[in-house]
C-alpha cells in the first residue's frame, strides 16, 4: 500500500510530537494471562476467591476450581458461571483478587474484556481499599470500574461507593457504546480508571464517560480515596444490581474473558498497553522504543504485513491530549 505525502508529513509530526511529550505513567502490574489451558492465574498476582454466601444477594457460590477460573491458553483469563449447585447457592461462578498480592494508592488501572450475554449476569472489574483502621466497607472505599446488567449489551455503569454514598450510590454513570461498535458481548472493551488525590476518572475505550471530583465525594461524605486499593474481577449471578433477576438455563456456562491487566502509577516512563508482544509485526516491535506514550482503545487498522488482517492502533497519548500513530 502506497502512503500518500500529505500522510507521511502527518506521521512525522505526530511521531516527533510523540517523541516531545511525558508520558506520565510507569507499569508497576501487568498481567497478559499467557499461561497454558487449564490453570489458575499467576498466585504472586491473583488469589481465586472462595465464598459459599458472597453479599448483595447474589445466587452463585465462588468456588476455587478450574471450572470456573482458569486461563484458556490463548491469552485469556476465564471466569465461569455454571448451573450446578454449590452449598445452599444453585450456581458457581469465579472471582479473583489481588490482595495482599498487588496494591496501590493512585494511577490508571485498566483490564480489556468482553463480558457474557444473560439477563441477570452481572459482572464487574473493581477496586477496594485495604482495611488500614478506616473501618472496612464502605469507609475503605470501592471503586467500580465497570458494571454490567447482562441483558444491556451496550451499556455499562461506573461508581464509587464510600461512607454516606454506598450501596444506591448517587455517584454512579452509565455509558452507552457508540452506534455501529461491536456490543460488549460481542468484542473485547478496554475500561479504565485513572485515579489521582482530587479526581477519579471512567473511562470505556479511548472515552472518557465520567469524572468525579473531590469536591463532588464530599457533597455526600468523606473522601476516603488516599490509600491502597486492590483489584477484583468477578461474575455473580442474580443480585441486586439488576432487581434479583436470574439467567435462563440457556445462557450457562456464561464467561467473562480479560485478556489483560495493566495498573500504571503517575510518573515519566511509557505507557505500551495491550499491544502484546506476540501479536506485534516486527516492524512494530521494533518501533515499541522510539514511542513515549500511546495507549490501546480497541480500534483495529489494515495490517499492512498481512493484507485482509486487522492489527492494533494506537489511540490516546498518556496525557490523553489527541491521537498519535504507530512511528514506522
Amino acid at each position: 500500500m502506497r502512503f500518500s505525502l500529505i500522510h507521511c508529513l502527518a506521521c512525522a509530526f505526530l511521531c516527533a510530537a510523540a517523541a516531545r511529550a511525558q508520558s506520565g505513567w510507569d507499569l508497576t502490574l501487568s498481567d497478559e494471562f499467557n499461561g497454558p489451558a487449564n490453570t489458575y492465574p499467576d498466585p504472586a498476582k491473583w488469589n481465586v476467591e472462595v465464598n459459599g454466601n458472597p453479599p448483595n444477594a447474589e445466587a452463585e457460590a465462588y468456588v476455587k476450581s478450574l471450572r470456573n477460573v482458569s486461563l484458556n491458553g490463548l491469552g485469556q483469563l476465564e471466569l465461569i458461571a455454571l448451573h450446578e449447585p454449590s452449598g445452599g447457592k444453585q450456581y458457581t461462578s469465579g472471582k479473583v483478587n489481588s490482595s495482599g498480592r498487588f496494591v496501590q494508592t493512585y494511577g490508571r488501572w485498566e483490564a480489556r474484556i468482553k463480558l457474557p450475554a444473560g439477563t441477570g449476569f452481572w459482572p464487574a472489574f473493581w477496586m477496594l481499599g485495604i482495611n488500614n483502621g478506616c473501618g472496612g466497607w464502605p469507609s475503605c472505599g470501592e471503586i467500580d470500574i465497570i458494571e454490567n446488567r447482562g441483558r444491556l449489551a451496550r451499556t455499562s455503569s461506573s461508581a464509587m461507593h464510600g461512607p454516606g454514598y454506598s450501596g444506591n450510590t448517587p455517584l454512579a454513570h452509565t455509558y452507552n457504546l457508540p452506534a455501529g461498535s461491536p456490543s460488549f458481548f460481542d468484542d473485547y472493551h478496554l475500561f479504565a480508571a485513572e485515579w489521582d488525590a482530587t479526581s477519579v476518572k471512567f473511562y470505556v475505550d479511548s472515552t472518557l464517560h465520567y469524572t468525579v471530583n473531590k469536591t463532588d465525594v464530599q457533597r455526600y461524605g468523606n473522601w476516603v480515596y488516599n490509600h491502597d486499593f486492590y483489584i477484583l474481577i468477578n461474575l455473580a449471578v442474580g443480585g441486586q444490581f439488576d432487581g434479583g433477576q436470574i439467567p435462563p438455563a440457556s445462557a450457562f456456562p456464561a464467561k467473562v474473558m480479560v485478556d489483560y491487566v495493566h495498573v500504571y502509577k503517575p510518573g515519566t516512563g511509557p505507557i505500551i498497553v495491550a499491544l502484546r508482544p506476540e501479536r506485534l509485526t516486527p516492524r512494530e516491535a521494533a518501533s515499541l522504543p522510539t514511542l513515549t506514550a500511546y495507549d490501546f482503545s480497541g480500534r483495529l487498522r489494515p495490517s499492512r504485513e498481512s493484507p485482509g488482517a486487522l492489527t492494533p492502533m494506537a489511540s490516546r497519548s498518556a496525557t490523553g491530549a489527541g491521537a498519535i500513530s504507530l512511528c514506522r
